[in-house]
């Protein structure tokens, strides 16, 4: 095992771990190799399937999101539909129902949280929301609670479970990865007494926001981390902090992304992480967002010429090419992450989301990082009955 991580315990085959994968409902907006149907999912390479994102307004009440184009382009809630009936494919999926994501403001969570006759109400909703539609639960994802959250979170969560577990339906949460802060957003120990998983978005600890480079989602801390806070960035810091705070290792689900983080050099011959950056990197041509890359444009800028290299501190590649560098996970990084989730007994992998995954295997095969996964897994599975 490298150094940086410490094992909790080994992996056993009494407990399969488990695959969580999102997709995001904007993806079929995109153009080209981009865009994203609900008919490109293979069901069979998960165990959930996370549709993202639905809202929540003020007065309690499950909404529909205007970036959900699924629902525009098959004439209502058809996708929905479609997306649900995917488990006729593999009766074993289960499918959830992302309520957050950044389209919906944190002071509207706050607000529901804050109020015991709104949680009530919202968990109803949601409730009446999965039954309506064939969800088999829901995934909450308020991004960046307060510290004047913390509790209301907690309460919010309660209710959910009350009345989801009630209905024999399934709550998970998203969780933002960061130490530094969770103190002021989670009471860990008491949100894993209320979901049946918790899935740590382990990435974008660097992004086109800071001054230098970094990695999206580095596994253990590198030499470049020269400071206390940087040397927090990265998967291991993360799983340790959440496991010592109370999680249970076997509800807690490692967040690994399908995209990249770009940046624009200051300088071009300065290409290390942590080198100078002015700015985002160049938008991807599909999903046209600076500092973002999907992993399928990330194969392209490879076949374009990009020079790759492996940094085997952090265990993930980046990549530059004259003034352009970014960060990304590829089959390798991919598959010693699996590892690091069986060495240390976690639940789980989720990825974010497969819609950014080459998933039409337009530069290989179908799913390559979904792929290593399920591989991955099994491989851990045949190991450990060997």
């Amino acid at each position: 095992m490298e150094s940086g991580g410490k094992t909790n315990s080994s992996y056993s085959s009494s407990s399969k771990i488990l695959i969580f994968a999102y997709v995001c409902s904007w993806a079929a907006k995109r153009s080209g190799r981009g865009k994203f149907n609900i008919s490109d999912i293979d069901p069979n390479l998960c165990d959930y399937l996370i549709y993202a994102f639905f809202g929540i307004d003020e007065n309690g009440a499950v909404i529909f999101l205007s970036s959900q184009t699924f629902l525009e382009e098959c004439k209502g809630q058809g996708a929905i539909r479609q997306f649900n009936q995917l488990k006729r494919d593999n009766p074993s999926l289960k499918t959830l129902a992302s309520i957050g994501g950044e389209k919906v403001q944190s002071s509207t969570f706050s607000k529901v949280a804050s109020s015991s006759t709104l949680r009530s109400i919202f968990a109803i909703n949601a409730r009446r929301f999965c039954k309506a539609h064939g969800f088999d639960g829901v995934d909450i994802a308020w991004r960046d609670p307060s510290d004047g959250d913390r509790w209301n979170f907690v309460q919010l969560l309660a209710a959910l479970a009350t009345e989801l577990h009630g209905a024999g339906l399934i709550l998970t949460v998203a969780v933002g990865a960061i130490e530094s802060r969770a103190p002021d957003s989670y009471d860990i120990n008491c949100i894993a007494r209320h979901v049946d998983y918790i899935l740590l978005t382990a990435y974008d600890y660097n992004g086109s926001w800071d001054s230098y480079t970094g990695h999206n989602a580095p596994l253990y801390v590198g030499p470049s981390d020269t400071t206390e806070s940087q040397q927090k960035l990265n998967i291991d810091h993360s799983v340790q902090h959440w496991l010592q705070e109370g999680a249970p290792s076997h509800k807690l689900i490692l967040g690994v992304p399908a995209y990249g983080r770009s940046f624009r050099l200051a300088n071009a011959f300065g290409y290390g992480v942590r080198a100078p950056s002015d700015e985002a990197g160049d938008a991807g041509p599909y999903t046209k967002e600076a500092g973002f890359l999907a992993y399928y444009e990330v194969l392209e800028n490879l076949q374009n010429g990009w020079i790759k290299v492996k940094d085997d501190k952090q265990k993930v590649p980046y990549a530059y090419s004259d003034d352009q560098w970014m960060s990304y996970e590829d089959k390798e990084s991919i598959s010693t992450k699996c590892k690091y989730v069986g060495e240390h007994n976690l639940g789980g992998i989720m990825i974010y989301s497969i819609d950014t995954d080459d998933f039409r295997g337009s530069l290989g095969c179908k799913y390559p990082l979904l792929l290593t996964v399920n591989q991955c897994l099994q491989s851990l599975t045949e190991d450990s009955r060997s």
